[in-house]
């Protein structure tokens, strides 16, 4: 019989963890890599990240029953339009991207007639040090999950079965309200982070600041990706993110205002209270986000699509009782 085949698009830190999170357990199925850059086939390779590897993206497809696309959002048009008469009827194709709704509605265009298509988004915090390809590195990670208007549902069980066995939380969400969302908590630093080098490396006195810049200015100005991810995936949220722009420069300047009080230093100072507050709700975030566990916080009272927060097995595709 033959064995299920999973191929993964992308071999950079979230393609070669997932290749290594499939393999934790008892597996029948058969891993195939494809990455257009050589050394990260290499370093996926050497991981044992992937079964096979194979440097034509159609090889890669051909005969797939699942395709995960860990590559930036700008490159899912053109891939969609070279793989889709590779796809099977039944092949679950499951790109990975922090802005959801624009994915969809490239799928809507590309791969019209395909039912089986569901968007994921791994929320990889991060707190505690730099990330690196491991098996483990989505335990316990919220994993959002958005499908399109046409998605049959057992694309969408499947989806959520592969993310269990990885470990993580699946979590249904609404993609434009996730979009909305990222908008603030990851697309907004990335803003301030690209302002913030700008603001020094344009300043007259850099040759000598330099210098003197440290961790804090070293993680304050931390992009993430490069330039074309970053260009493409502010183009496509666009709206969002102006939104968000708009409440930060109402935010910056009651923080001047703040600054330019000259009040008492005491306790009571204004400036004081709100440092001390920010210090606190981020104490509280980084601890919920070292130990997972989101339920302490207060829940919103958001309605999730679909009303799917349930748990499920990967049956369907690798097996049942092969978690972990």
């Amino acid at each position: 019989m033959t064995k299920p085949i999973i191929t993964i698009i992308g071999l950079g830190l979230t393609g070669t963890s997932i290749g290594l999170g499939l393999q934790r357990g008892e597996n029948n199925f058969e891993l195939v890599g494809h990455d257009k850059e050589h050394s990260a086939v290499q370093t996926a390779r050497k991981l044992s990240a992937v079964h096979r590897s194979e440097w034509n993206l159609h090889a890669a497809c051909a005969g797939a029953d699942l395709i995960v696309l860990a590559v930036p959002l700008g490159e899912l048009n053109d891939l969609f339009n070279h793989i889709r008469e590779d796809l099977k009827p039944t092949c679950l194709v499951f790109p990975l991207v922090n802005v959801m709704q624009p994915a969809i509605a490239v799928a809507a265009e590309q791969l019209a007639s395909h039912s089986h298509f569901v968007v994921g988004h791994p929320v990889l915090a991060g707190v505690g040090g730099l990330l690196s390809p491991r098996a483990d590195l989505f335990e316990e990670v919220v994993f959002g999950l958005a499908a399109g208007a046409q998605t049959d549902p057992v694309a969408i069980q499947l989806a959520s079965d592969f993310v269990e066995r990885l470990g993580a939380k699946p979590l249904f969400v609404d993609a434009q309200e996730h979009d909305g969302i990222i908008a603030g908590v990851e697309q907004l630093s990335q803003v301030m982070a690209a302002a913030l080098m700008q603001t020094n490396t344009t300043a007259p006195g850099w040759r000598e600041a330099r210098r003197l810049a440290g961790r804090p200015f070293a993680q304050a100005t931390e992009l993430g990706h490069s330039a074309e991810h970053l260009f493409s995936a502010f183009q496509s949220n666009r709206a969002n993110l102006l939104q968000r722009l708009d409440q930060l420069q109402q935010v910056l300047a009651d923080w001047r205002d703040l600054l330019a009080l000259d009040a008492p230093t005491d306790d009571k100072h204004p400036l004081r209270v709100a440092l001390a507050q920010v210090e606190n709700d981020r104490a509280e975030w980084e601890a919920q986000a070292m130990l997972k566990r989101w339920e302490d916080l207060p829940v919103p009272t958001t309605t999730e699509s679909h009303g799917m927060l349930r748990q499920m097995f990967f049956g369907n595709l690798m097996g049942k009782g092969n978690k972990k």
